[in-house]
């Protein structure tokens, strides 16, 4: 399961998007670094990962934006 948590409007820490896996430990993937700003919401569709962006913080550019996901490299955390 991918989680947005969006710390532009909430104060409560950074952009990103956190991948959470079955035993409930989670990890971020994505963050302000790549150009989030104001994650709201993801889905999944086959190997793409969707994010909702509400461009909260300046220059107030909402927008969707995609990102490819290795599958591979997920479920080798779950392994572990």
């Amino acid at each position: 399961m991918f989680a947005a948590q969006n710390g532009s409007s909430s104060g409560n820490g950074p952009d990103r998007v956190v991948v959470i896996h079955p035993d409930g430990t989670y990890k971020p993937v994505l963050s302000s670094a790549d150009g989030l700003a104001s994650p709201s919401a993801t889905a999944v569709r086959g190997d793409r990962l969707y994010i909702t962006d509400g461009g909260v913080p300046e220059p107030h550019d909402p927008k969707l934006q995609t990102a490819s996901i290795n599958f591979a490299a997920l479920l080798a955390h779950a392994a572990h």
